[in-house]
């Protein structure tokens, strides 16, 4: 239809009175069901032109956010018809910066209720001229969306907690059981002998010393996985810190027998990341990359770019995992070692959360196994990408 009137423009001379009325009647007609469209949807939407004078505002608009009571808001100026000033702010600066670095949600007290109102803006320039813009607002109720995500978050809080209280019961169950036992040989050799020497006492005294450093080691580890971490998001390369842990675990790599092979992108943008704590993350997986590959083997770490995510890659060759284990591989106190409390993986994952990331594997049994992790690409280095590419010719104009 767009095209279709864009070829009566041109032939406008050519048209008599009736043909022009049929088409100015056919306009009128998708007008019309574009506005019913716009009605029947519960989220709230304005459309203005460049000097943000409002064409069309439907008829939620006022239930959602404070605006103006007029009969129609149309040939109105936004700033007269929009109440709210923290609302017509992030507007404004929407306008400006595209995406914007704020949170686009306002919340409103609605009679005994606290209603929250997510605010999204979008721009539109005109295909011909390419010099004359609009704008969509769109204003959603998000209450009920976000009251659903807090009780998911809740709920898998609370399956996480007694999965973690079943793990912990059952970790010092063993140090417990074995510093009774020998309480007990202990207080046998006394009534024996009546009188012991710290000679005679040591061996006992050893296994007990030993058991509640085990006890300590539980609990501090179970306080760092459930505790909330204090992340500092900084703005950094991500290779740079890549290359630091490579430097520094390749040389225990070659004494086990692995190759390293890093595959870095050049074309990375920054990253918000806590480096400690992702040092912290990669060095886990990168020790359970090399006790799974005890004859050796070949370790890669890579980085790539995709869309709005950085993907880092750590892939080992060793003896792999099965599918079942896959899935219980982040789960608190899962492990396939003999040794271990089996927090490594859950801290990892409870670290890419904590940066508003992933991690996830692939792994097959006698194939070995991948981690990745997934990165999101701060909305300001977006900006900075996307007018690289531009430079660099990779956008058509």
């Amino acid at each position: 239809m767009k095209n279709f009137v864009q070829r009566a423009i041109l032939k406008i001379d050519q048209l008599d009175t009736k043909q022009i009325v049929d088409i100015l009647q056919s306009q009128a007609n998708d007008v019309e069901m574009l506005e019913s469209v716009l009605e029947s949807i519960q989220d709230g939407v304005i459309l203005t032109d460049e000097q943000l004078m409002v064409h069309y505002a439907n008829s939620h608009c006022r239930s959602l956010v404070p605006m103006a009571r007029m009969r129609s808001y149309e040939g109105q100026s936004l700033s007269r018809i929009m109440e709210d000033e923290q609302i017509l702010s992030y507007i404004m600066k929407a306008l400006k910066t595209q995406p914007l670095e704020e949170n686009n949600e306002f919340t409103f007290q609605k009679g005994n209720k606290v209603q929250t109102i997510a605010v999204s803006v979008f721009k539109h320039v005109m295909t011909e001229q390419k010099k004359r813009s609009s704008y969509v607002i769109v204003f959603c109720d998000v209450t009920e969306h976000n009251a659903n995500e807090a009780r998911l978050r809740r709920s898998e809080n609370l399956a996480s907690m007694t999965t973690m209280a079943a793990g912990v019961a059952h970790e010092i169950k063993n140090p417990l059981a074995a510093m009774q036992i020998h309480l007990q040989l202990l207080k046998k050799a006394f009534y024996r002998k009546e009188l012991l020497s710290i000679d005679d006492a040591q061996r006992y005294l050893d296994v007990l010393q030993e058991e509640i450093s085990r006890l300590n080691s539980i609990v501090v580890d179970f306080l760092f996985a459930v505790r909330p971490m204090d992340t500092r998001l900084r703005l950094g390369q991500l290779n740079r810190v890549l290359t630091e842990i490579c430097d520094f675990v390749e040389p225990e790599l070659q004494e086990h027998a692995v190759v390293l092979m890093r595959d870095f992108s050049s074309s990375l943008p920054r990253l918000e990341f806590d480096e400690h704590l992702i040092k912290q993350a990669v060095l886990n997986v990168i020790k359970n990359a090399m006790n799974a590959m005890e004859c050796g083997g070949k370790l890669t770490i890579r980085t790539v770019l995709d869309g709005n995510h950085v993907l880092l890659t750590i892939s080992d060759t060793g003896v792999g995992m099965d599918e079942q284990t896959q899935q219980k591989i982040f789960e608190p106190y899962f492990t396939t070692k003999a040794t271990g409390t089996g927090l490594g993986l859950t801290v990892v994952y409870k670290i890419m959360k904590e940066h508003k990331g992933d991690v996830t594997v692939q792994s097959r049994p006698k194939e070995g196994s991948s981690f990745v992790f997934s990165f999101p690409v701060p909305k300001s280095q977006r900006l900075s990408l996307e007018e690289n590419l531009v430079t660099e010719g990779q956008y058509e104009a």
